[in-house]
């Protein structure tokens, strides 16, 4: 998978809109969070087998057990990684608009590492959450 030349102005028009958008399964949560993110950086969907799939947190799950076998966030990023190419990297390479995976099981998360490359970025309902680089599991090149 390739970036676009522009894909830092690319990133920062999709973050600056993800920042004022709210929280909401299957419009914004932190699987479509970060396909997002990697449709401004690279012009490609990853997403499309769970668009318009869930609404809840229990029909999220469900749509990426029958995606990939296992219902964690985890599974479906290791999932999408091998279906276009994407690399997994070591967390301590991991670099600005690089995929994250923090925590694991049923309570992994995916976000995307900041502009400024010091943090992860994720969504969650009071808005886009800061969390240290340090907690990531896992990290993937985009």
């Amino acid at each position: 998978m390739t970036r676009l030349d522009n894909w830092q102005t690319q990133l920062n028009s999709y973050l600056v809109h993800c920042f004022t958008t709210p929280f909401k399964y299957g419009q914004l949560d932190c699987g479509l969070f970060v396909a997002g993110a990697i449709e401004a950086m690279t012009g490609v969907d990853v997403a499309p087998p769970l668009r318009g799939k869930y609404r809840n947190r229990v029909e999220a799950f469900a749509a990426i057990k029958a995606l990939c076998g296992r219902a964690t966030m985890e599974a479906a990023a290791a999932h999408i990684a091998r279906r276009f190419g994407i690399t997994k990297i070591p967390v301590l390479f991991a670099q600005r608009g690089n995929a994250m995976v923090v925590g694991g099981g049923r309570r992994s998360t995916l976000g995307i590492i900041a502009m400024h490359g010091t943090e992860i970025l994720a969504p969650y309902k009071d808005g886009i959450l800061r969390l240290p680089l340090n907690i990531a599991t896992h990290a993937y090149r985009i």
